[in-house]
């Protein structure tokens, strides 16, 4: 016969019965010093954004160094501006431009010494070996290198215009990153880092926003956009205008290149001012239209309203005849 369990036993082994393990829950801890300022959205939003500014960066820098560039977001974090300065190197090469009125404080674009003496090296000609110079850039050479900022700086403000209507104007330079001072040390800002390489050189640039003047955008809703199928015609119509909007405002750089041709060193070295090059080129000959670096369409040149113009002609097509070949040597008159 089976023994008999009490009450008391009974309790005593359901109490100790296992009971399923519940899955901790995982803990991030706060950190006072930098809460969390943005949104997922906005974060999709401002890698977009980024994400063309680099784009256009590429564009500009291939034909400002003559050489192919590759310009890549490596990261686009949010950090305190104590973070932003102990991240330079010293010395930096950062250039501080105002952000306007209706925006409010200062931005930074570090081009960093490296990149910088990259840059000059062969904007001056050369081979873009200097990468071994560690010191801050001269006067005179931080002028031809704010050449390259300022065209950064209306990059970044041209990506950011339907957002904030920011005004790059240039403020100044500090090679010391103590010595920046756009914002509070426990300040947050916006660090984009971006990776600029060539064929034999790999550098690193650094734009920083303060948060405090993108408050406008960090707290703006997003604009619903109605992807589904079973949408009304309403909707679909109202999606398709923010769109198209969105797109018409977008700005591509457009560039149309003559057929090249052949010229003599000695005729060259003979040119004087005055003088007017004949190409030999038949009035005809198609030139190709790049769009952002990139052969896109062929075209004839004409006139309109005492106004150079351009009519394309059609599509580039791989299988069409090379425009190097309809051309004839030049000749110097």
């Amino acid at each position: 016969m089976a023994d008999v369990f009490s009450q008391k036993q009974i309790d005593s082994l359901l109490q100790g019965a296992a009971e399923p393990q519940r899955q901790a829950a995982e803990v991030i801890p706060y950190n006072f010093l930098r809460p969390p300022r943005i949104s997922k959205d906005r974060q999709v939003l401002i890698n977009g954004i980024y994400g063309r500014v680099a784009g256009s960066i590429q564009s500009q820098l291939s034909s400002r160094l003559r050489t192919p560039v590759d310009v890549v977001v490596s990261s686009v974090e949010q950090a305190t501006f104590s973070e932003f300065i102990f991240s330079l190197a010293n010395p930096c090469a950062a250039y501080v431009y105002d952000l306007g009125e209706k925006v409010g404080g200062q931005g930074v674009f570090d081009l960093g010494t490296e990149l910088s003496y990259h840059l000059l090296d062969r904007l001056f000609g050369g081979p873009g070996d200097a990468s071994d110079v560690k010191r801050p850039l001269t006067a005179l050479e931080r002028i031809v290198v704010r050449g390259v900022a300022d065209k950064i700086a209306a990059v970044v403000q041209e990506s950011w215009h339907e957002h904030l209507e920011l005004r790059c104007v240039y403020a100044g330079f500090e090679a010391s990153p103590e010595a920046l001072q756009i914002a509070n040390r426990e300040d947050n800002v916006l660090v984009a880092n971006i990776e600029v390489k060539t064929a034999n050189f790999s550098g690193l640039m650094t734009i920083c926003l303060p948060l405090q003047s993108l408050e406008s955008f960090l707290q703006e809703k997003p604009a619903r956009l109605v992807s589904n199928s079973r949408a009304s015609a309403a909707e679909r119509v109202s999606s398709r205008a923010v769109i198209e909007q969105a797109l018409r405002g977008a700005r591509v750089t457009l560039a149309a290149r003559f057929p090249p041709f052949f010229l003599r060193t000695a005729d060259l070295a003979a040119l004087k001012v005055g003088q007017v090059i004949h190409t030999g080129h038949p009035s005809d000959v198609p030139v190709e239209v790049y769009v952002r670096g990139h052969r896109q369409f062929l075209g004839i040149l004409g006139q309109r309203r005492q106004y150079v113009g351009l009519r394309v002609l059609q599509v580039f097509d791989d299988q069409l005849p090379d425009s190097h070949s309809l051309s004839s040597r030049g000749r110097v008159v």
